[in-house]
């Protein structure tokens, strides 16, 4: 993006009659005042998302590669340098296999120590057909295979902000503590504190989740992960599934390339 097409710009030339307005005296009742302020809001609230996430949207899959008609955007932080990993890939099945697992997301990050230890972070994304399962009964059995590996894994609800500065809650099953991390310069687990967000979202014929693991130490550099997925999560859109004859197929690459 050039500086002339910025989102300070934009806001300039967009605001611009309103400004020459006030500043001509004619702001007599307070309302281009007042719509000054709700439209810096509004384009304070989409710089969150606009300098986090990628502007395409990753479609979120299922074991048959067919979009399942939820997508949202990703965090930028998971770039050229992120891998994408197979199902099957004993990185994307550590510590555990979240059901209808479709491919996860690996991206490795430096922390502060001298030498720096790198550690993977990761976004997990799966679809399971539902069947006769209710979301009640699913949820309770992904809590209950989390939990065997990282404990105090829980259900609540997760309030997020949309783009448009809406606000949506979730289902999210959180976790924090001692997990099992591949570092990469030992090419072996190492266990450290992270923490564990997989979200629930009712994809009509799937049980979707959208899952995201982070090592503490590598968090505590980079402060900006969470605040991206939060914001990530904030622009999950549910679309439905495409016809079968559709042709519909996964987005990640733009967003995070196979390697």
């Amino acid at each position: 993006m050039s500086h002339l097409d910025s989102p300070l710009n934009q806001f300039i030339r967009s605001s611009w009659p309103l400004l020459a307005l006030a500043l001509a005296g004619c702001d007599l009742t307070g309302q281009y005042e007042k719509k000054i302020q709700e439209t810096l809001q509004t384009s304070g609230q989409r710089a969150v998302f606009d300098q986090n996430l990628h502007s395409s949207f990753t479609e979120v899959i299922d074991a048959k590669q067919q979009n399942v008609g939820v997508k949202l955007r990703i965090p930028k932080l998971f770039d050229d340098n992120s891998k994408s990993l197979a199902a099957n890939d004993p990185r994307a099945v550590t510590p555990f296999a979240l059901p209808g697992l479709a491919y996860a997301i690996e991206r490795q990050f430096d922390d502060d120590k001298d030498p720096p230890q790198f550690l993977p972070a990761y976004i997990y994304l799966a679809a399971q057909p539902k069947g006769d399962q209710k979301p009640d009964a699913f949820q309770a059995a992904v809590a209950q295979l989390v939990g065997a590996t990282v404990r105090g894994a829980t259900w609540s609800d997760a309030t997020l902000t949309t783009p448009t500065g809406q606000s949506i809650t979730l289902k999210r099953l959180r976790a924090d503590g001692q997990q099992p991390f591949v570092n990469i310069q030992k090419n072996a687990p190492t266990a450290v504190d992270g923490r564990l967000d997989i979200y629930y979202i009712d994809g009509g014929s799937h049980h979707v989740l959208i899952g995201w693991r982070i090592p503490k130490p590598q968090s505590q550099k980079y402060p900006q992960l969470e605040t991206a997925i939060d914001a990530a999560m904030g622009t999950v859109e549910i679309t439905g599934s495409p016809p079968a004859d559709s042709g519909g197929q996964p987005a990640p690459a733009k967003a995070a390339p196979t390697g």
